[in-house]
């Protein structure tokens, strides 16, 4: 355990390792319970069980800040490497196959002494320059680290900027359906839904713990399989520490489950499963599948549509975050967004704006590299 230099003596920062977690849990849960913004990202159940699975043999660190005994912020980061084509070591936040945003955890109303105290063991980590992928640009806990960032004066700057679809519970489902999704767009999931009625009965069944959701479990990692993800070996039940976090996060008792499982059946037989998993008062929907084989009745769409429906009528949560990287056919039904960036930023007040200014070139030039890569590939 490595603490920073303290700048205050209310407010510490320090850096903990991996065996110093389950000392801090009670803390960090507590936390979780106050932060300015969710994320089942940086949670408890669904860090430790990436951690546990498929990042078990990489190096990640925690920058954790204090006021007392309370914590008040926390954020995994990785070991500082070398970041090509920029040639210099950058630290990054904590980043897993399965996480899709990096904000901080900050307490709600001790916002700026937490960002505080998270630059501090930042600092302490013997790298200047950092990136953390995937924040919210307009939230309370980025805001919060712009704020601290501007006080020290130190650049920062927001690169790779994309929209992010949410939902908000603030109109039934039919009102919503009404205006946010055009005539035509309803008169063709409508005529969707009969065909595929047409072969048999079509039932939406949710499940949040025990036997039911473990069945959904398996059922998304059996359909997800035989798709296009299992032809390309990408799927979840394709690597067997991927497959063991599935069984890991998306599952647990009544008491301790975060997951909600949305299964679309035909006759008893899933053919679309959705899991998300909740922080708060927030639903991630993480992952979805649905059975090719019924591809032209879209069962993940109408699945979609239910999970739509469920929401806005029974008001089981305040927002659902998209886990998504770019556009998304859930963005046409989901009319809110989120801004969506990576902050850089450099600790260094000397020469941090030149440094940041030949990061940000390098990384777009990587980008358009990535994109025309992936144009390419098809």
């Amino acid at each position: 355990m490595l603490e920073s230099p303290r700048w205050s003596t209310q407010v510490r920062g320090e850096i903990l390792e991996r065996s110093a977690l389950p000392d801090v849990i009670p803390a960090w849960e507590s936390l979780c319970a106050r932060a300015a913004e969710d994320n089942v990202y940086y949670s408890p159940r669904y860090a430790q069980a990436l951690l546990g699975t498929v990042d078990a043999e990489r190096e990640v660190r925690f920058a954790a800040a204090w006021a007392g005994s309370e914590l008040i912020g926390f954020l995994p980061f990785c070991a500082p490497k070398l970041h090509l084509p920029y040639l210099r070591r950058v630290g990054e936040a904590w980043i897993g196959p399965y996480t899709f945003s990096c904000m901080p955890l900050v307490d709600a109303a001790r916002g700026s002494d937490a960002a505080s105290g998270l630059l501090d063991a930042l600092g302490a980590a013997g790298v200047s320059e950092w990136i953390i992928p995937f924040v919210n640009v307009r939230g309370a806990a980025c805001q919060a680290m712009l704020r601290a960032l501007e006080r020290r004066g130190v650049a920062s700057a927001f690169v790779g900027s994309f929209q992010r679809a949410s939902l908000s519970a603030t109109h039934g489902f039919d009102e919503h359906m009404q205006h946010c999704v055009p005539a035509r767009r309803r008169k063709e999931l409508a005529r969707t839904r009969r065909r595929l009625e047409a072969l048999g009965c079509v039932e939406h069944h949710v499940h949040h713990s025990g036997e039911g959701l473990s069945a959904a479990v398996e059922a998304f990692l059996q359909i997800e399989t035989r798709g296009w993800k299992g032809e390309r070996r990408t799927a979840m039940a394709c690597d067997a520490r991927s497959c063991e976090f599935a069984r890991t996060v998306f599952n647990g008792s009544e008491r301790d489950s975060i997951c909600r499982a949305d299964v679309l059946t035909l006759d008893g037989t899933p053919i679309a499963v959705s899991l998300a998993v909740s922080a708060g008062s927030t639903v991630f929907t993480v992952k979805c599948t649905y059975d090719e084989s019924y591809r032209r009745f879209s069962p993940g769409l109408l699945l979609e549509i239910e999970i739509m429906r469920s929401f806005l009528n029974e008001g089981w949560a305040a927002r659902l975050d998209a886990a998504t990287a770019g556009s998304h056919v859930i963005d046409s039904l989901w009319p809110g967004r989120v801004e969506v960036a990576d902050l850089a930023f450099s600790l260094d007040p000397a020469a941090g704006q030149r440094r940041l200014a030949n990061f940000q070139l390098c990384d777009g030039w990587k980008r358009r590299v990535k994109a025309r890569v992936r144009d390419l590939i098809g």
